[in-house]
């Protein structure tokens, strides 16, 4: 009887010792994966955040073809009047303005992942506009919503949404 109870704890013990080595395992792995994770949601937010700037460079520098394909084909853009348009639209925009902007900054930017094939990037860009003869210059303040996606091996815009907004107070 003592032998069977030695041999049934020494099993127990055994299986026990088992479960432990394996769960520790497995939290490792868990561990690990989880660290791979944020590192690939680190890339990506600092691919996308340098994305972002790339397209602010561009937009100033009026080179419009260079920034069409930063933007998808299948781009949609809600503007901060509440019109729903696309690459096209939103780059005619862009151009039929250009005269006018006298200086873009961007004053906030935050790149959030979700997946590391998926980012969501917002911001708040100052716009500095020549007014009319007697106003001098008007700032317009847009809060900015962008949606990256990893497609074909480049970052892509999908999607952005405008609004109106203040200045960030300092």
């Amino acid at each position: 009887m003592k032998a069977e109870i030695s041999r049934t704890m020494m099993s127990g013990a055994v299986i026990t010792a088992i479960l432990l080595i394996a769960t520790s395992g497995w939290i490792e792995s868990a561990e690990a994966g989880q660290a791979g994770k944020a590192a690939g949601y680190a890339e990506a937010e600092r691919a996308v955040t340098k994305a972002e700037q790339e397209w602010f460079a561009i937009q100033q520098a009026n080179d419009w073809a260079k920034l069409s394909k930063m933007i998808s084909e299948d781009f949609v853009i809600v503007d901060s009047d509440g019109s729903l348009g696309n690459r096209e639209s939103m780059i005619a925009g862009y151009k039929a303005e250009a005269p006018r902007v006298l200086s873009l900054k961007m004053q906030v930017l935050v790149a959030h992942a979700v997946a590391p094939n998926a980012v969501i990037a917002s911001g708040l860009d100052d716009i500095t506009l020549k007014g009319s003869s007697t106003s001098g210059t008007t700032h317009r303040y847009e809060r900015f919503i962008d949606t990256w996606i990893l497609r074909d091996g480049r970052w892509q815009c999908v999607a952005e949404q405008i609004t109106l907004a203040q200045p960030e107070k300092r």
